[in-house]
């Protein structure tokens, strides 16, 4: 009867189970994760998105400088409304003003020069009144009082009260000259406003009269002054 031999089947064992776990820690080292460290094109991409947000970044200063821009009001030059057109700006105008049946025709004119005029300078104006139409010329006409008042918006001014009893019909005219004085400071125009009281005749000899008021005016636009610099 032949023994057992277990010894030999050990060490084919043990060699076994050696050559096993070798085997499984190649195997284990082979499937070890790979380096997960940021590929050479992903980082180049998040330096250059870090330098372009750095770049777009505004600096202190120029924070500061945009914020002063946006708070300092910027200066403007005041708007100067243009002066409209005046009557008198040709050096002279005529009007025609309804008296009954006759015509008040008022020519007024300037040796000066209306398109330069401004509110703080002295102006002169001049005028001349006759009578046209009627029925019958031997009618007689008297201007008994003549006056004229300067408006300038602010206040008004007597430039002429004449209370005389002059004779106005052909070929006789009443005539005169006006000073205007400066007007208000601001003042952007000026009206000369006339008052012509007449006795007509009723009747041409009969040495009786009735009463015609006459209204006439003018406006005087003023060019705005220029302020020294």
């Amino acid at each position: 009867m032949r023994p057992p031999a277990p010894a030999p089947r050990s060490r084919r064992t043990r060699a076994l189970l050696i050559g096993a776990v070798l085997t499984g820690t190649a195997a284990l080292s082979a499937c070890q994760l790979p380096d997960v460290s940021m590929s050479p094109s992903a980082a180049d991409t998040a330096t250059t998105a870090a330098t372009t947000t750095r770049a777009a970044s505004p600096s202190p200063t120029a924070e500061v400088e945009a914020v002063q821009a946006v708070s300092t009001p910027t200066a403007t030059t005041p708007t100067v409304a243009p002066r409209p057109a005046g009557e008198l700006d040709p050096g002279s105008v005529t009007h025609a003003v309804a008296a009954g049946d006759r015509q008040l025709v008022v020519d007024w004119w300037t040796t000066g020069s209306p398109t330069t005029w401004t509110a703080a300078e002295e102006k002169t104006v001049q005028l001349s009144a006759h009578l046209e139409g009627g029925d019958d010329s031997r009618i007689e006409v008297l201007v008994t009082r003549f006056s004229a008042v300067l408006d300038d918006g602010t206040s008004r001014t007597s430039l002429s009260d004449d209370r005389g009893e002059f004779a106005l019909q052909a070929p006789y005219t009443y005539g005169t000259a006006l000073t205007l004085p400066a007007s208000a400071p601001g003042a952007t125009s000026a009206t000369v406003s006339l008052q012509f009281d007449l006795l007509v005749e009723t009747e041409p000899g009969s040495q009786r009269y009735f009463r015609q008021t006459v209204l006439d005016s003018l406006v005087l636009p003023f060019t705005a002054a220029q302020e020294s610099e």
